[in-house]
């Protein structure tokens, strides 16, 4: 596992798995607070400026978001 960029905050692991995802839930709800300052790898852009290309090449290949919802709902069955 990588080393982590800070220390583990004090009683953290004394946590129960659902209260630290709790925990972490939380702060990843004051980090979304402001999305503008969040950052956005390099990596996405690129993907989300292909599909965009993909699809003004052709808009009749894209699907609603209620049919890939659909479609995943099915695969999890």
């Amino acid at each position: 596992m990588p080393e982590a960029l800070l220390p583990t905050p004090p009683g953290f692991n004394d946590l129960s798995k659902a209260d630290q995802v709790r925990y972490l839930q939380d702060l990843w709800d004051q980090i979304s607070e402001d999305p503008g300052n969040l950052p956005v790898p390099e990596s996405h852009l690129r993907l989300a400026e292909e599909r965009l290309n993909r699809y003004r090449e052709d808009p009749s290949r894209a699907h609603s978001a209620f049919e890939v919802l659909d479609r995943l709902a099915e695969k999890s069955k």
